[in-house]
């Protein structure tokens, strides 16, 4: 049984190799797709904004969810298997997050934008309600 898990591990972790994840590849995806979400938070709170009927809204959350799987795709992966690559490699990944300023600079900016975007979302679905 041991040797299964230890064979089926292996498996796991030359699979993520083969994807052609990195560091690199890894935070420019994760970037890319923060970037995403928050253009379309932007456009979700623009809709609401200007009092767009709840099915636009979730038209607009669709078309970003399907934008995300396909840079995921184009990339030779998948949502779920970029967050496993970050399960088997978390301590190399923050480590290189810890080096790169300009990495942990564009972090920490997306992270806020998105934060305060749906700070103003949240508010306005509370006035609606």
């Amino acid at each position: 049984m041991k040797q299964l898990l230890k064979i089926g591990f292996l498996t796991t972790v030359t699979a993520l190799s083969l994807m052609g994840l990195d560091n690199e590849t890894y935070y420019k995806l994760d970037i890319q797709a923060m970037q995403m979400t928050l253009d379309g938070a932007k456009e979700r709170l623009h809709c609401l904004e200007d009092q767009c009927p709840l099915n636009e809204q979730y038209a607009i959350d669709d078309r970003v969810q399907k934008k995300i799987v396909t840079l995921y795709t184009e990339a030779g992966t998948t949502p779920s298997k970029h967050s496993g690559y970050y399960t088997q490699h978390s301590q190399t990944l923050k480590s290189y997050y810890d080096n790169n300023s300009a990495l942990s600079e564009t972090y920490l900016t997306l992270q806020d934008e998105i934060e305060a975007v749906n700070s103003q979302l949240k508010t306005l679905m509370e006035q609606d309600q």
